[in-house]
């Protein structure tokens, strides 16, 4: 080969290097070779019948393992080594190699190991090296007396040195790993694969439609995967572009650099791809809720259309509710005076009762144990016959009460037409829209945890749908013994007790894993070590965790990505209760730290302003029953929702899920002298710590 063809070779080859990717094209090495002999026609002999002027076994190996490398130019057409001028002599080699490869698909990425690189010895090499040499680029021969007697056209001693076919690539082009080239190019394979078929089967129209309902409300979490499908909505409109020769190049030049290659698999993907063959809305929506969050899957607002929208639209403004769904907080001059059954409104000083004398009200500690002395009733016989004789009622506020916190609504118009079923206008709005507790603990049990016992550690994940890794809850008995997924899984550990029951391994919608000591009398004094393990060393976003011993309750977030083993808690068990907690940057809740909520401090007592039944129980009877301790100085930290479906006319249900996306959207803004307190279900077994002033001073515990 003649220097000229090797400089306009590696000239060609740096330009397909600065396209950034470099692949393999379907057409094999070897039927390149074939196609560079047969340009030069009868090829002249050069030393014996085996041998001719370009069959050289060097170059032969050049084209075996490296002719079939492509890029991919700007316009998606495909770019060879051989597309640039050369000499007449190997102009029509490189003619007909340049026209095969550019006719024949893509079949993989191209990847060049180091480790070949270095056995091959084409150039002496190291992993600090900018460039890599693909084959020699030339060879010496020194002719022997004999060899010139046998082929005749060279001389005894005489030196030739051979040039032969070689390119330099750039080193962002090589592996540097012990992984396989087979092993790469088909997981990169894969993803284009997975890619194009997104492509190929997912419709814009079908993306245009999750991204409404993720606007609707009707995919919990759905905000956290909207990007993705934005983003991928726009890579299909510019696929959709292209026409049908174009389309696979550009999906093997954009892939790579694409993180949203495997969007098919993710769980936004899946979604997308069973509307797009044709499942019901409804059906892909409910399946899509119950993976993401099991607890809460029915909040999620139902996917509506246009038409519903213009029904309900007709049936409001036909029937006289347009003015019933503007709404605002209630205040005490709202209530009618029947149902009011304790109101305080006075200066609120009260003075303490011995029992608590010297208690801080800002204590970073206070154990429930303190109250155990005091006196137990039923809510019915507070109601009946204690509250009547009280002149002032204080509730004991814990941070397990965040999700009880409620608040009253009223229309803003009073002579608006009643839309619930009771025959008053008022509603009710719990704390973050949900009446809720722990969500760690309702996703455990939604799994089939034991969520009960009197000690207990669960973690939860993959909330956003971008973890599907494999975390394990980890826990570390007085003992030594450590409970995890490979040792007391189903089974409880010799000494303490301790087991594990839920282990979850790369769940697609949310992971939890629970750990938990069901038996008190063999929970041993001493130190319980809590972590979490990253098993498969997946990408994450993080995880939340929850300690709970009796009614004390402390919740972490890890707010990073866990790769290595991350320290949550040590928990210090003495005489049976808990003695002290090991600080933790993770901690953000739990029964032995103040917090503020809806404006008032936890770990203490807070007056009651007025007490009530929730409005379905005022006139008549309809549906559950709340008791409302509203609290003054309480408030609404933000915008909450004016009314729920549960509580709308059979009539106005007709129109539910209009009804449902129109209460997610008319908020209520937080006012002052809102009525807002705790509110119980009668129907959930629950306790309150009340302190009371009336004929005499005295602190109880009502139990619902």
């Amino acid at each position: 080969m003649e220097h000229l063809e090797s400089k306009m070779l590696q000239e060609q080859f740096a330009k397909m290097c600065a396209t950034g990717k470099l692949f393999r094209s379907k057409v094999t090495g070897d039927q390149v070779w074939q196609a560079y002999m047969r340009g030069f026609g009868e090829d002249p002999i050069f030393r014996d019948p085996e041998s001719s002027v370009h069959n050289c076994n060097q170059c032969k190996h050049f084209f075996h393992r490296y002719g079939n490398i492509v890029a991919i130019t700007e316009d998606n057409s495909i770019m060879t080594m051989f597309d640039g001028e050369t000499t007449d002599e190997y102009r029509e080699s490189f003619r007909l190699m340049s026209e095969m490869l550019r006719n024949a698909p893509i079949e993989d990425v191209f990847v060049e190991t180091f480790d070949y690189l270095y056995k091959a010895v084409y150039a002496r090499c190291t992993k600090n090296d900018s460039m890599f040499a693909l084959n020699l680029d030339h060879t010496v021969k020194r002719y022997t007396k004999e060899e010139a007697e046998k082929f005749g056209v060279v001389k005894p001693n005489e030196v030739r040195t051979f040039n032969h076919f070689c390119v330099r690539v750039p080193k962002e082009f090589i592996h540097f790993g012990h992984e396989t080239v087979e092993s790469i190019q088909g997981r990169l394979r894969e993803d284009k694969k997975v890619f194009k078929r997104a492509l190929d089967e997912i419709p814009s129209d079908t993306m245009q439609l999750v991204i409404d309902l993720i606007d609707q409300g009707s995919l919990l979490n759905g905000e956290t995967h909207k990007y993705k499908v934005v983003e991928f909505l726009k890579l299909s409109k510019v696929y959709a572009r292209l026409s049908d020769a174009e389309k696979d190049n550009w999906c093997w030049a954009n892939f790579s650099a694409n993180c949203f290659a495997r969007f098919r698999n993710e769980l936004i993907g899946k979604l997308c791809t069973e509307l797009a063959e044709g499942r019901d809305i409804n059906d892909a929506c409910q399946d899509w809720n119950k993976r993401i969050d099991p607890a809460n899957y029915m909040k999620a607002t139902a996917p509506i259309t246009q038409q519903m929208i213009d029904n309900a639209k007709s049936f409001i403004a036909e029937n006289g509710y347009e003015e019933s769904f503007t709404r605002r907080c209630a205040t005490m001059e709202d209530i009618r005076v029947c149902d009011i059954l304790h109101a305080n409104v006075g200066d609120g000083k009260i003075k303490p009762v011995s029992i608590l004398d010297g208690i801080k009200p800002t204590s970073t500690r206070h154990k429930r144990s303190e109250f155990d002395g005091v006196e137990v009733v039923s809510i019915d016989k507070f109601m009946k016959d204690i509250l009547p004789g009280c002149t002032s009622v204080e509730v004991f506020l814990q941070n397990s009460h965040e999700n009880y916190f409620v608040t009253l609504t009223t229309p803003v118009s009073k002579d608006s037409k009643p839309i619930f079923k009771w025959g008053n206008n008022f509603g009710w709005t719990y704390n973050g829209n949900l009446a809720g507790k722990s969500e760690i603990k309702e996703a455990v049990k939604a799994a089939g945890g034991f969520v009960n016992a009197p000690f207990r550690f669960s973690i939860m994940w993959n909330e956003d749908g971008r973890s599907i890794v494999d975390l394990d809850a980890h826990a570390i008995e007085p003992t030594g013994r450590e409970i995890y997924y490979g040792s007391y899984k189903g089974r409880k550990t010799p000494e303490c007790g301790g087991m594990l029951d839920i282990d979850m391994i790369r769940p697609e919608g949310v992971g939890v894993e629970n750990i938990f000591w069901d038996e008190p009398e063999r929970i041993k004094d001493g130190k319980y070590r809590f972590f979490i393990v990253n098993y498969d060393g997946g990408r994450n976003s993080g995880a939340k965790a929850e300690i709970a011993f009796g009614d004390e309750v402390f919740t972490y977030i890890v707010d990073h990505e866990i790769m290595r083993p991350v320290d949550i808690a040590t928990v210090h068990i003495k005489n049976g209760m808990i003695d002290h907690v090991d600080q933790s940057k993770y901690l953000v809740d739990g029964n032995g730290t103040s917090k503020e909520i809806y404006g008032l401090e936890t770990n203490q007592f807070h007056k009651v302003n007025l007490v009530c039944l929730s409005p379905n129980h005022w006139d008549g009877a309809f549906g559950n029953k709340h008791y409302f301790f509203m609290l003054d100085g309480a408030k609404a930290p933000e915008s909450i929702r004016g009314f729920h479906n549960e509580f709308l006319l059979p009539e106005l249900l007709e129109h539910r899920k209009v009804m449902e996306v129109l209460g997610a959207r008319l908020k209520v803004e937080s006012t002052d002298k809102q009525l807002s307190g705790l509110g119980f279900n009668a129907t959930v077994r629950d306790e309150v710590v009340l302190r009371l002033q009336g004929s005499h001073k005295r602190v109880i515990k009502v139990q619902f």
